[in-house]
């Protein structure tokens, strides 16, 4: 196995850790936003029946997101979806970072799609900010290791 599909597992397993198990931001109480929490609200809100095009077409992008650890496993297997596991994650980074710096603030009612109750001890939490939590730094070194894993060599 070379070293581009061992890239990919890895980045991967990373993009998995920190949607699912860390949180990627931090609301209050016991409201965290993380990978589970965008799952619930997908299939337990009035989204779908809204009628709303812009609502429907985020929460197709957010499902999109979630299933990026996936696509980076995959890319083991297929280079352009390891490459779009990795945009995706990538691009999910910058969304919180835009709006942890308050560069985008109009359009931060988004990330309340990812909002979600906290199950036992998971999310995993530590603040690195104002409003961003580990998992959304995390997230960003799946993504690089994905990108890197991409145009290695597979031999």
């Amino acid at each position: 196995m070379g070293a581009g599909k061992i890239l990919m597992f890895v980045s991967g397993l990373i993009t998995i850790v920190a949607t699912y198990i860390l949180s990627l931001y931090y609301l209050g109480g016991t409201i965290y936003g993380w990978g589970v929490g965008a799952w619930v609200l997908a299939f337990q809100s009035t989204i779908w029946t809204s009628g709303d095009f812009l609502v429907i077409t985020i929460e197709i992008v957010v499902i999109l997101f979630l299933l990026a650890g996936l696509f980076q496993f995959l890319g083991a297997k297929y280079r352009w979806l390891g490459f779009l596991g990795s945009l995706l994650a990538l691009g999910g980074f910058v969304y919180f970072m835009l709006i942890e710096f308050s560069l985008i603030s109009s359009s931060a009612i988004y990330a309340l799609l990812f909002a979600g109750e906290a199950i036992g001890p998971l999310p995993f939490h530590i603040l690195l900010g104002n409003f961003v939590g580990l998992g959304a730094y995390v997230l960003a070194g799946g993504a690089v290791l994905g990108f890197i894993g991409t145009f290695a060599s597979r031999d």
